[in-house]
C-alpha cells in the first residue's frame, strides 16, 4: 500500500509552484478521475485555488476535482436528504462518501390488499406506456437520451450495497465541518477479486507515474496559455457588447414603433394637413408650435395697438400727472372749443 504525503513541508514542496487555473488544460489530473487511497483523500490541501465556483484541492501541486475511491463498506447512514457510506480500504484511515438519497416510497397504511394490487396494476401500465411514448420520440429525434450522473442525482445501486460490500466510488471533494468527504456521483460494486486487485494496480500505477512527480510547467507554455485565455476573453467581451448593443437597438426599435403609434392615434387633421402633437406628419417639426405663437403675438400686437388708440381717453384723475402733456391737450383743446377759438 502507498502511504500518504507527511504532514512536514521538505524544502522541494515548498519550492513546489501553485499555477493558475489557465495552465490546467496541461494538468494530467484535472480533466480525470484520480485513484487515490483513503489516507491520500485526507492529505489533499486547499492552497486557494477556486474551479466552477467550489475549492480546487491539490496533492503536491497538482489540481484534483475528481477522484475514484474503492474500499468495503463498513458502515451506512440513513439521514433525511442523504445517505452516507463509510468506506475501509486498509491504507489506514477510512473515508466517508456521501449520496442524495433517493425519494421515499408512498406509506400505504390501512389501505385493503386488492386496492393495493389494482394500484400497483395501473403503475404499471402508466409505466409500460410512458416507456413506449419515450422510445417512439427518441426514434423519431434519432437520438438516445442517456441519464447523465451527477451529484445531486447520483447513480447508485441502493438496493444492493450493505455493508461489507466492496465497492468503487467516483465524485468530487467537499469539505464537511473540516474533515472531507467525497460527494458520490456514481457508484459501483465489484464483483471478484479480479476486479479489485485491477483497481488497486491502476491507484499503485497512477501514483508512481503521475502523482508522485512534482508537475512542472515551462514558462513558454505558461505564457502560450494566458494569450489563449487572454484572448479568449477579448472574444466574450466582445459577443457581450454585440448583445448589449443588439439590445439596445431592439429597445430603441420597439421604443420608436410605439411612439409611432401614439402618434398615429393623437394625430388631428388641420388645414389640410395632419398635425401631430408639436410635430407634423412630413416631418416639419415644430409647426404647430410656431403657429400658435405667431396667433400669440398677433392678438398681443391688436390688444397693444387698442390701448393706444383708447389710452388718453381713459385716463383718471390718478394718471394724468403721469401724462400731462395729453391732459393739458385736452383742457385747453375744450377751453378753446367753448371760446369758439
Amino acid at each position: 500500500m502507498t502511504s500518504a504525503l507527511p504532514d512536514s513541508k521538505s524544502k522541494d514542496e515548498q519550492k513546489l509552484t501553485i499555477y493558475p487555473d489557465y495552465c490546467h488544460t496541461l494538468s494530467p489530473t484535472i480533466g480525470k478521475w484520480v485513484p487515490l487511497p483513503a489516507k491520500d483523500v485526507h492529505v489533499l490541501k486547499d492552497v486557494g485555488v477556486f474551479c466552477d465556483g467550489r475549492i480546487l484541492y491539490h496533492f503536491i501541486n497538482h489540481p484534483i476535482k475528481w477522484v475514484k475511491v474503492i474500499g468495503v463498506v463498513v458502515a451506512v447512514d440513513q439521514f433525511k436528504e442523504k445517505r452516507v457510506y463509510t468506506l475501509d480500504d486498509s491504507s489506514g484511515v477510512c473515508v466517508e462518501c456521501t449520496a442524495v438519497a433517493p425519494p421515499r416510497p408512498i406509506e400505504t397504511v390501512n389501505i385493503p390488499k386488492h386496492l393495493g394490487q389494482l394500484a400497483a396494476i395501473e403503475a404499471q401500465i402508466v409505466n409500460a406506456e410512458e416507456k413506449k411514448r419515450g422510445k417512439g420520440k427518441e426514434k423519431a429525434e434519432g437520438k438516445d437520451e442517456k441519464k447523465t450522473p451527477s451529484v445531486l442525482d447520483p447513480v447508485v445501486p441502493w438496493e444492493e450495497i450493505d455493508i461489507g460490500t466492496i465497492v468503487k466510488v467516483k465524485g468530487r471533494i467537499n469539505n464537511w465541518w473540516n474533515q472531507l468527504q467525497i460527494e458520490a456521483i456514481k457508484i459501483e460494486i465489484l464483483k471478484g477479486l479480479d476486479a479489485e486487485v485491477k483497481c488497486w494496480n491502476e491507484i499503485r500505477e497512477f501514483r508512481e507515474s503521475v502523482l508522485e512527480k512534482p508537475w512542472v510547467v515551462t514558462q513558454e507554455e505558461e505564457e502560450s496559455c494566458r494569450k489563449v485565455r487572454e484572448r479568449e476573453l477579448r472574444r466574450a467581451k466582445k459577443r457581450a457588447r454585440e448583445e448589449r448593443g443588439k439590445d439596445k437597438e431592439n429597445r430603441d426599435k420597439g421604443y420608436t414603433e410605439r411612439r409611432e403609434k401614439e402618434d398615429d392615434r393623437s394625430g388631428e387633421r388641420k388645414d389640410g394637413h395632419l398635425v401631430e402633437r408639436g410635430v407634423d406628419r412630413d416631418g416639419h417639426a415644430g409647426e404647430a408650435k410656431k403657429r400658435k405663437d405667431l396667433e400669440r403675438v398677433q392678438k398681443l400686437d391688436g390688444v397693444v395697438k387698442r390701448r393706444k388708440e383708447t389710452d388718453g381717453e381713459n385716463l383718471g384723475s390718478k394718471n394724468k400727472i403721469n401724462y400731462p402733456s395729453w391732459a393739458v391737450r385736452k383742457a385747453a383743446a375744450g377751453k378753446y372749443d367753448a371760446l369758439g377759438i
